[in-house]
């Protein structure tokens, strides 16, 4: 879920613009915890390329084996 939400609001902010990569990155975004557990998202190849100059904040969730995130990324 955390992988989509990062997915989706990069393209968002991408409105009315042809997309630079090709659909399957999701191999290229990383979800990763600190000390505290508290999580983060790590990007690799391409698309750390891409998202130069940003921040990525993210929540997650879950229920059972329902789970939900929500993104936003932050122009630095």
């Amino acid at each position: 879920a955390a992988k989509e939400a990062v997915i989706k609001a990069w393209s968002t902010s991408l409105f009315a613009s042809p997309p630079v990569l090709p659909e399957m990155i999701h191999h290229l975004i990383e979800v990763v915890t600190d000390a505290w557990g508290r999580p983060s998202i790590r990007l690799r190849g391409d698309v750390a390329k891409h998202l130069t100059d940003v921040k990525i904040h993210i929540s997650l969730t879950h229920d059972g084996d329902m789970a939900g995130a929500f993104a936003v990324i932050e122009s630095l």
